[in-house]
């Protein structure tokens, strides 16, 4: 699994921490937040609760975090630089040629939306996306647009230098990541989709983008 460990209960020292002990608060506040938001649902899980679990006062919670929906941002953030840090982890192998790094995408995307937790993050901001719009705000914001960006830079360099004008390099970028995230949405609501299926799915995207780049 691509997430990190979920630490115990932070145990705190006496007097001013330093910087090694601030960065272990903080990862125990996003691990135990990340956890009680997943298993109880964001509405249940109050700012004290999740205090009292990682073991840090209410004022050390909230002199990092002024409410619960910038905890929840912050650990969206931090979940989505840990998929993304895993993830990456064989772009440096990567030609320059934009079909490929196109297809490496698309399936990273694909396979990232088969993992367990970031299913559950995707089916808890659905679910309180009209009570707490700053949920899916956040999600759409911290995990989306990273992805969105990260495609559309690709593209422009593409671009540049292969001589080929790309006229929209960000709206191509939003369709392919909606395409995958729409046909997994999809064809779940049917059962439980395999890798095969997806990676295929993923596949076919990129070819039918690649074969119309002068359209982009």
């Amino acid at each position: 699994m691509l997430a990190r460990s979920i630490d115990k209960a932070f145990t705190p020292k006496r007097g001013r921490p330093n910087a090694k002990q601030v960065a272990a608060i903080e990862h125990a506040i996003l691990a135990t937040a990340s956890r009680m938001f997943l298993e109880a649902g964001y509405d249940a899980v109050a700012m004290e609760a999740i205090a009292a679990v990682t073991g840090v006062s209410k004022g050390t919670l909230y002199a990092r975090y002024s409410s619960k929906e910038a905890l929840f941002t912050a650990v969206i953030r931090q979940r989505v630089q840990d998929w993304s840090w895993a993830a990456g982890q064989e772009d440096h192998l990567l030609t320059s040629d934009i079909g490929e790094r196109l297809r490496h995408h698309a399936l990273t995307i694909a396979r990232s939306l088969l993992l367990p937790e970031v299913s559950a993050f995707q089916r808890l901001t659905v679910a309180t996306r009209e009570r707490f719009p700053e949920l899916a705000r956040a999600m759409y914001e911290v995990g989306y647009l990273f992805i969105v960006r990260l495609l559309t830079r690709d593209i422009m360099e593409a671009a540049i230098r292969d001589g080929i004008l790309a006229r929209d390099p960000e709206g191509t970028a939003r369709l392919l990541v909606s395409a995958l995230a729409g046909w997994e949405l999809q064809e779940s609501s049917n059962g439980p989709i395999n890798e095969a299926d997806i990676v295929r799915a993923a596949n076919r995207t990129v070819d039918l983008l690649m074969a119309a780049r002068e359209s982009w």
